[in-house]
């Protein structure tokens, strides 16, 4: 075709690479809004009155329960919008979703008793 002979004319410039989807050029085409709202711990509990807990022997009485991650909401499409990177902390990974688990939902139950 000529595309990198000077004395050839040609429409078609010469490109080192042989991806036809041209990927490897710089590009925003994958880069998506990742703003997010995320409820990342709630912990909720109960200390039942005295008065109650006198009839039964119970000095103190107490029941608890959180949870990590309860929801998130946002228009990201990949796993988790708060990704960094890999692990080798290379400033141009952060933001990709590669070799990472999104963060996951733990739920704890608890009771305190004390006779």
């Amino acid at each position: 075709m000529g595309a990198n002979d000077p004395g050839v004319a040609s429409n078609t410039e010469f490109q080192i690479s042989s991806d036809p989807r041209l990927n490897t050029k710089a590009s925003s085409y994958y880069v998506e809004d990742g703003s997010y709202l995320r409820l990342k711990n709630l912990q909720l509990g109960y200390t039942f009155p005295k008065k109650l807990m006198a009839p039964a022997h119970i000095e103190n009485l107490r029941i608890y329960g959180s949870v990590q991650n309860l929801f998130t909401i946002t228009k990201y499409k990949g796993l988790d919008p708060e990704m960094g990177g890999n692990d080798n902390s290379d400033p141009r990974d952060f933001g990709i979703d590669r070799s990472h688990y999104p963060q996951a939902r733990t739920i704890m139950l608890g009771l305190s008793l004390i006779l």
